[in-house]
C-alpha cells in the first residue's frame, strides 16, 4: 500500500461515526421545521377572521423561512460533519503504523521519495520505531531493486530519527531537494481528494 492507497484505508474507518453524527443533524433539521408548520398553522388559525388570503400568506412566509433555516442549518452541520470526519481520519492515520501491512507501505513510500528525486546517494529520514522496524538489510534490497529498475547506482543512508508519526522523508546527500513522504505530509497533499471522498460518503 503505498502513498496513493493511504486515503482510501483510512476512510474505511470513519463511516459509522459520520452516519451517526448525519441522522442526528437531519433529526434537527427536522425538527426545526416541525415546530414552523406547527408555529404556522397557529397563526393561521389566528388571523383567518382577518382573510383567508391573508392567513395563506402568513403561513406560506413562516415555511419558507423554515425551510432556508432548515437549509442552513443542513449545510452547517454537514460543514461540521465533514471536519469532524477529517479530525477522526487523522487520529486514524497514528495508528496505521501498527498494522501488519505497515512495513510494505513504508518500503513503497521509501521507494516513491527515492524515485522521485532522481539522485545516486540519498538520505532516508524515520522515526524512531521506523529505524528499528527498517534495517539497513532492508535498504540494500531497495538500491538492487532500483539499480535493476532504472539503470543506476543507488546509495541509501538512514538520517538521524525525526517527529514523524511514519512514512519517511527522502533528502539529497547534500541536502538541497528533499520528498515528504511521511503520513501526516501524504494526508495533507490528498486533503482535498480526502474533503470530496468524505463528502461522497456521507452524502
Amino acid at each position: 500500500m503505498g502513498a496513493d492507497k493511504i486515503t482510501s484505508k483510512i476512510l474505511d474507518d470513519a463511516n459509522n461515526t459520520a452516519s451517526k453524527i448525519k441522522s442526528e443533524a437531519q433529526k434537527e433539521a427536522d425538527l426545526i421545521l416541525e415546530k414552523a408548520k406547527i408555529e404556522a398553522e397557529e397563526r393561521k388559525q389566528n388571523i383567518l377572521k382577518r382573510g383567508e388570503k391573508e392567513a395563506e400568506m402568513t403561513y406560506n412566509r413562516i415555511l419558507a423561512e423554515a425551510r432556508l433555516n432548515s437549509k442552513k442549518k443542513m449545510l452547517k452541520e454537514r460543514e461540521n460533519l465533514i471536519n469532524m470526519a477529517i479530525e477522526k481520519l487523522k487520529e486514524d492515520l497514528k495508528e496505521l503504523p501498527k498494522k501488519d501491512s505497515y512495513k510494505d507501505t513504508l518500503l513503497k513510500l521509501i521507494i516513491e521519495g527515492v524515485i522521485s528525486l532522481d539522485s545516486n546517494e540519498l538520505v532516508v529520514l524515520l522515526n524512531e520505531k521506523d529505524m528499528e522496524l527498517i534495517e539497513d538489510s532492508a535498504l540494500w534490497a531497495i538500491e538492487r531493486e532500483l539499480e535493476d529498475k532504472i539503470k543506476k547506482v543507488i546509495i541509501l543512508k538512514k538520517g538521524a530519527p525525526v517527529n514523524i508519526v511514519g512514512g519517511c522523508i527522502i533528502k539529497t546527500a547534500d541536502g538541497t531537494k528533499f520528498c515528504d513522504n511521511s503520513l501526516e505530509s501524504v494526508f495533507e497533499r490528498n486533503m482535498e481528494s480526502i474533503r470530496a471522498n468524505v463528502a461522497s460518503l456521507l452524502f
